[in-house]
């Protein structure tokens, strides 16, 4: 486990759907997938942090603008569930999109580390989540 404190000054976090990168004045990249900090990776020699971090925001939001299904999809996961949570109900997702019970049970009634939502929430985020498959499908044929 990384700790944050030991890279320096933070120059800035990028959160994506289902992890947050954060990127240091000592060139190191630490990822957050819910259950800690580690380190991704260095940055690569002639680049700055405030570089990496200002192309990373920018490819983010270039995605954003592209991906409008997708972009709703995160907010919606993101209103829902912690960081902590949010990769097993991306995972439930994925794997069963037409099966918004299936997730439910899975994810929010399961054995433990439960994601607190409704069924109509995860009937929802189904819903967004195929629509955002369908645009990905479209933007990159």
């Amino acid at each position: 486990m990384a700790k944050l404190n030991a890279h320096g000054k933070e120059i800035g976090r990028v959160v994506y759907t289902t992890y947050t990168k954060a990127y240091f004045e000592d060139g190191k990249v630490l990822k957050n997938h819910g259950d800690g900090w580690k380190i991704a990776g260095k940055l690569k020699t002639g680049l700055t942090p405030e570089q990496a971090y200002d192309n990373a925001v920018s490819r983010l939001e270039d995605w954003t603008r592209s991906h409008p299904a997708g972009y709703a999809y995160k907010k919606a996961l993101h209103e829902i569930a912690a960081q902590s949570k949010r990769w097993k109900l991306h995972v439930a997702i994925q794997m069963m999109p037409d099966d918004p019970d299936g997730v439910w049970s899975h994810s929010c009634d399961g054995y433990g580390d439960n994601v607190d939502a409704s069924v109509d929430e995860i009937v929802e985020l189904c819903r967004l989540y195929k629509h955002a498959v369908q645009e990905s499908k479209s933007v990159t044929a």
